[in-house]
């Protein structure tokens, strides 16, 4: 058996390098010859081949999520090689529609087929393999998209010949899969939004208990919300982990974040306050930053905006971020305070001695390849601010000699754009030196969401 199997394109890219580096000693007229594919690739294709064209259908992908391929390997039996194939397939006009084959890899490098999975509705709308049985091998999870508006959710082992279903869930908004009791097996969390006056909207907590995945318990999420943004896995004060549902409400642009974790051995809301059925730390207006570990000390932390004062003559509203971790009684924490711009992709960590004593403006040129951000001492309402710090981001041409116009000094500098600074030392001496700038600014991470 093959010590390590990445995916069926990186099989045949290497086929095409050993086929590339093995016509050098070759005559001329087979150096242009086209590759083999690997033995068990095309024993594999062969077998897929086969089946589609015995039950008449079409291969197909499920449509979102980070496995969205139709052909998918696998390490199911939790021993780091990729021994198994999973392949999706749709026969139209048939009772249960959709088709999940999954194949194992023999010891003589063919495959086999081992079992099969049903399903009802139009599309496949996720597919994830995760431990949720307690042993090493992994169970597959079915999104099965029956509508344009509703999913079912399955659960199956598949170590039969049909497959064992785990858990079959009817509706849902949506699901994580996170190990919340720290058992070493993951459990599966339904999220579900019910509409209308009298919804309730709640998390389902699954764990198995050696036969199937059953329902354990369930806590509530905030009241009112009707759309959930954003699911992250995280960790609350102490290292318990926790899932942070991001959601958004109908009536204004506001969202919320609900802490979902387990407390003293029981699943629950740990934000959530019983009186107002809301959680109302996490409640905030200014959405463009959502929660990350942004010090990166394994903890998950929950922006809080915080306006700063405006100064004699301003117009627009600037704000802070508090950074606040929760601990078990959803009790929060300010751990760092940030600006972050943006449009311009950067923000900076802000001095605590800052705090109180600043405003904030900008100052960007007609041409927008010349943005500023204005750091200025506030001195009280009806006095005119007066910057200590300039923070600039140029674009465009003649980046390198505008960088370095009056007291401008480069803070970084990539393929796209130039970050200096200004310090006017006589409106405001910080003792900030060059590093300890560099230290404190950062450029804001594009992350990508692969959520179900």
């Amino acid at each position: 058996m093959k010590k390590c199997r990445r995916g069926i394109c990186a099989l045949l890219l290497a086929a095409v390098l050993l086929g590339l580096t093995g016509c050098m000693g070759r005559e001329s007229g087979n150096m242009f010859a086209l590759p083999e594919p690997p033995e068990d690739y095309r024993n594999l294709n062969a077998i897929i081949s086969e089946i589609r064209s015995a039950i008449g259908g079409e291969s197909i992908a499920p449509q979102s999520g980070s496995n969205t391929q139709t052909v998918q390997l696998q390490d199911l039996d939790g021993d780091g090689m990729q021994e198994s194939a999973v392949a999706f397939f749709r026969v139209s006009g048939a009772e249960r529609p959709l088709k999940i084959y999954v194949f194992r890899l023999r010891e003589d490098d063919t495959y086999e087929q081992s079992c099969v999975i049903e399903g009802v509705g139009s599309a496949i709308g996720s597919v994830a393999y995760e431990n949720v049985g307690g042993s090493e091998d992994k169970e597959v999870v079915v999104s099965w998209q029956i509508s344009a508006t509703d999913h079912a959710l399955g659960v199956y082992s598949l170590y039969d010949v049909e497959g064992i279903e785990l858990l079959w869930v009817d509706s849902y908004t949506r699901f994580r899969l996170a190990d919340l009791d720290s058992d070493g097996a993951k459990e599966l969390i339904a999220l579900t939004l019910q509409t209308g006056e009298d919804g309730i909207n709640r998390a389902d907590f699954y764990d198995y208990d050696g036969a199937a995945l059953e329902l354990k318990t369930t806590a509530l999420l905030t009241a009112g919300i009707n759309e959930i943004r954003l699911l992250r896995n995280g960790n609350l004060t102490d290292m318990t982990p926790a899932i942070f549902v991001t959601s958004g409400f109908p009536e204004s642009s506001d969202q919320v974040v609900d802490i979902l974790a387990c407390r003293d051995g029981q699943f629950t809301n740990v934000t959530l306050n019983n009186d107002t059925l809301r959680s109302e730390e996490t409640i905030r207006s200014y959405t463009a930053v959502n929660g990350t570990d942004i010090d990166r000390d394994g903890v998950m932390e929950i922006p809080y905006p915080v306006q700063v004062p405006r100064a004699m003559g301003a117009t627009d509203d600037f704000w802070l971020m508090d950074w606040r971790q929760f601990n078990g009684r959803g009790k929060p924490h300010t751990v760092m305070t940030t600006y972050h711009t943006i449009t311009d992709g950067w923000y900076f960590n802000i001095p605590e001695e800052w705090l109180g004593r600043l405003t904030i403006s900008r100052k960007d040129s007609t041409t927008a390849d010349e943005r500023a951000v204005l750091f200025s001492l506030y001195e009280g309402e009806g006095k005119a601010a007066r910057p200590f710090m300039i923070l600039y981001k140029l674009t465009g041409t003649n980046q390198q000699s505008r960088s370095s116009i009056g007291g401008r000094q480069v803070l970084l500098s990539n393929t796209t754009a130039t970050y200096a600074y200004e310090l006017f030392p006589e409106v405001w001496d910080t003792g900030l030196t060059e590093e300890e700038l560099q230290q404190r600014f950062y450029l804001i991470r594009t992350e990508w969401s692969t959520e179900n």
